[in-house]
């Protein structure tokens, strides 16, 4: 099968799992982009808000036989929801949560909202008006609509929560929890259904993404990753979980779990999830073909160490 990633990056080691199953096309709006030179076929594109974009991608749908569209940009999920009928009149199917969860889960006090409708055990969030004159620290501040680990800081004094209040557009303020932190890479197919929870313990954190990481069958927090997917799909009557999430959470040492946010995306360590048995390629192969598909009920207790590695262009001595 066909599949579309777009803004790809430096998601080499993504591209290249799914490659195992997969041909992978890719769009940047860079050529220098790394990840350009281990995709099956690339196309530099527009920003995602310039005019023209969207009738890049669904060019780029059409000549390339798309079968799957999977975006690796947040900013530009809401916009490509609204475009999802085209997409599929087209042939392709999006691999996206609908609209109403990806509003959700791309706005962190949205996110927060959710969480205590619903009765998710997540720390305390305030927006910067809502502050409590006596809060207590540490806490932990970031942007209400932020990717991975880019403008969080940990906040230990009324000094800095003063001076990051004014930093960081559009803050949102949450309640430090000591703990473990974890990270579970869900698959959701066509209809909705969550086909596997991995869990991953986060050991080391760089430049906002994970470089050491484990997977672990922590029964605790699968279950309540079950009971959290299951509540997102009541979000709006008829919507669907679709394609990959990432869920962040903490354990603390009393074993209670503390929901941080919901990404509706692959994370940065997806690769270990893949290494484990959670084969994102296989089983997009299996939902294209229309196939039963039986929930992963297993997967493989391993350690994944990152390293950077570089490519070389141009050298000649002509």
């Amino acid at each position: 099968m066909n599949i579309l990633l777009t803004a790809i990056g430096k998601r080499v080691q993504l591209i290249n799992w799914l490659k195992n199953s997969c041909k992978v096309i890719g769009t940047d709006i860079s050529e220098m982009a790394p990840a350009v030179y281990f995709v099956d076929k690339f196309y530099k594109v527009k920003k995602f808000q310039e005019e023209g974009y969207i009738n890049q991608i669904l060019s780029i749908c059409k000549k390339e036989k798309i079968d799957f569209l999977v975006p690796l940009y947040e900013k530009e999920f809401l916009m490509l929801c609204d475009y999802r009928k085209y997409f599929e009149d087209n042939g392709t199917k999006l691999i996206l949560s609908d609209k109403s969860i990806i509003e959700v889960c791309n706005d962190k006090w949205k996110t927060y909202e959710f969480f205590k409708k619903n009765n998710i055990q997540c720390p305390n969030t305030y927006l910067k008006s809502s502050i409590p004159y006596d809060v207590k620290f540490p806490l932990i501040i970031k942007p209400f609509n932020g990717m991975g680990s880019q403008g969080v800081f940990k906040i230990r004094n009324s000094k800095e929560l003063n001076f990051f209040l004014e930093y960081i557009e559009r803050p949102i303020v949450q309640e430090f929890i000591e703990g473990t932190e974890f990270t579970v890479d869900v698959l959701c197919d066509l209809k909705g259904n969550v086909v596997f929870k991995v869990p991953r313990e986060r050991l080391e954190v760089r430049a906002g993404e994970v470089s050491k990481t484990r997977t672990v069958k922590n029964k605790k927090i699968v279950a309540k990753v079950s009971e959290l997917c299951e509540k997102l799909k009541r979000i709006d009557k008829g919507e669907k979980l679709i394609g990959p999430l990432t869920v962040q959470c903490i354990m603390d040492e009393k074993g209670d779990v503390y929901f941080i946010e919901i990404n509706p995306r692959f994370g940065g360590g997806v690769p270990l999830t893949f290494k484990a048995g959670g084969d994102y390629g296989l089983y997009f192969n299996k939902m294209n073909k229309g196939e039963d598909i039986k929930p992963l009920k297993n997967f493989k207790e391993i350690t994944m160490i990152r390293y950077d590695k570089a490519i070389y262009l141009g050298g000649s001595n002509e």
